[in-house]
């Protein structure tokens, strides 16, 4: 059975090349845990491999499992595992320390890291928005509490990411802002119905529109969540990657939100200086860290994590 992995690269060692690996033929008597399900995938979705996180948290060896989130034909079952029986479709975010590849004609699977596949979604389609869907939903639902008829920031709303985040916001009755970076970009948000309250171009390192344009739209009293796709860190600073995804300062953002305002970032390093947070306490705000692959790595919130797997295919199924 093949299966792909990464694996480092030997002349550069800060980068990494994926593999195909030849593996023996699974068994579920030989994997040892009884709760475990075996797929036979029909669909893998490929996305940026947290290799920092697995790497810190000693999650994995040399070779690093690609493509986490599957979807597939239940094989076998283990002698404890009560509900999936051979022939059920079904759907997966494999955890950060899975040793199985998604990218594979077979993988095992805990018994509750896996949800029944809707009839009326195909197998390519939930995978394709089952990492966005649940990343949306942590980030609206279990971070921001989000309300209908708030307002929302979305930074890069015409990326995978972004586009979910507008279109579950939106659903749940919230006000919408988003930034762009091209005219393409704004261009095809225009698309999207019902409409957004305001689309900001941010192209051309324009970050310092966001502010007004959200006062502006909320009549000076901001907006209620922000949720990010990176800081500029240190705007004094020459910083290649920020200057090029024209990302907003950290200023920017916290001045832009409304008293009791909830900011949702994915800057994993993220420093908030004192006149900074001097500013976040005075709106009484809140910051919050999205890391969705969390959800994987304990168990204690496990029946919320399937809840919005399956409300995020159901929604789909819906035709949001």
């Amino acid at each position: 059975m093949k299966s792909l992995y990464l694996r480092k690269d030997m002349e550069a060692s800060d980068s990494r090349i994926a593999i195909m690996k030849e593996n023996p033929e699974i068994v579920l008597s030989e994997v040892g845990d009884e709760s475990s399900v075996l797929v036979k995938i029909k669909a893998c979705a490929l996305s940026t491999t947290d290799v920092q996180t697995i790497q810190e948290l000693n999650l994995a060896s040399s070779d690093i499992a690609i493509g986490r989130a599957i979807a597939g034909i239940v094989k076998d079952v283990g002698n404890c595992v009560t509900s999936f029986k051979p022939g059920d479709e079904v759907v997966a975010l494999l955890p950060l320390d899975s040793q199985f590849s998604g990218c594979a004609e077979l993988c095992t699977v805990n018994e509750f890291d896996l949800i029944m596949k809707p009839k009326r979604v195909e197998f390519d389609e939930a995978v394709a928005c089952l990492y966005e869907g649940v990343r949306a939903y942590t980030a609206l639902q279990i971070q921001a509490r989000m309300c209908a008829g708030e307002t929302l920031l979305v930074i890069d709303g015409a990326t995978p990411n972004g586009s979910t985040l507008i279109q579950l916001a939106q659903n749940w009755g919230a006000k919408v802002i988003a930034t762009v970076n091209s005219q393409e970009e704004k261009l095809f948000l225009e698309t999207f119905k019902p409409p957004l309250t305001s689309i900001v171009d941010v192209s051309n390192g324009k970050t310092n529109t966001i502010r007004s344009v959200c006062l502006e739209e909320t009549g000076g009293l901001g907006m209620d969540i922000i949720v990010d796709s990176g800081v500029n860190m240190f705007p004094d600073q020459d910083d290649d990657v920020a200057q090029k995804l024209n990302l907003p300062t950290k200023h920017e953002l916290i001045s832009s939100l409304a008293v009791c305002g909830r900011w949702v970032t994915s800057q994993r390093d993220l420093q908030i200086d004192p006149p900074n947070s001097q500013l976040l306490f005075l709106k009484n705000g809140s910051v919050s860290y999205l890391f969705p692959s969390a959800w994987t790595l304990s168990s204690n919130q496990q029946g919320r994590y399937l809840h919005i797997m399956r409300d995020v295919l159901n929604k789909l199924a819906s035709g949001l």
